[in-house]
């Protein structure tokens, strides 16, 4: 089945599949979920390119899984927040969270990326975890964050990269020509 015909399908895994089942999805709502709401921040951690980015965003926004807010008019910049939509698939996104701890090939006597505690409990949330009744529909606003000082050191490196191969960039490009007016004697 064609990605574009899945609206025509009753399904509605395929449905949902199609609107969040890639990888870009997923981590523009990770890196949303971590406060990380502004283009370049987006585009630093996931390694996107301008234009992919900007393509899921606007189709993120047309499926009304994030908001996009005006932060700065000239020129025009945004901040992106997620919807109650993008909410409900906290539970989702832990899944898969718990999921790759178990089974990508990452040590499990290491730390992990980023703990979890949960805060009524106290509970750490690790590979083994299982909520509560209590606790059901997961929401990440139930759990206190810490990133780990080697994730963290991996963000910062993969922002500073960012912003210096934009550096560089912006100095390759030719300086623009300016009307040069004469004055005459």
């Amino acid at each position: 089945m064609k990605q574009q015909d899945t609206g025509e399908t009753l399904c509605p895994l395929a449905r949902a599949a199609a609107i969040i089942a890639d990888r870009w999805t997923i981590l523009i709502l990770r890196e949303l979920r971590m406060g990380n709401d502004r283009f370049d921040g987006i585009q630093a951690q996931t390694g996107m390119s301008p234009n992919l980015l900007t393509q899921r965003l606007k189709t993120m926004e047309d499926n009304d899984l994030i908001e996009r807010r005006l932060y700065h008019e000239r020129p025009k910049r945004y901040a992106y927040c997620i919807t109650d939509n993008a909410r409900e698939l906290d539970g989702v996104m832990l899944t898969l969270r718990l999921w790759g701890m178990r089974h990508c090939g990452l040590d499990p006597e290491a730390e992990s990326a980023v703990t979890m505690t949960h805060r009524r409990t106290g509970a750490t949330i690790d590979a083994d975890w299982q909520p509560e009744e209590a606790d059901l529909p997961f929401s990440f606003s139930q759990v206190e964050t810490r990133i780990n000082p080697s994730w963290a050191a991996e963000r910062a490196a993969r922002a500073e990269a960012f912003a210096v191969e934009r550096k560089n960039q912006v100095s390759k490009r030719a300086p623009r020509k300016r009307n040069a007016i004469s004055v005459r004697d």
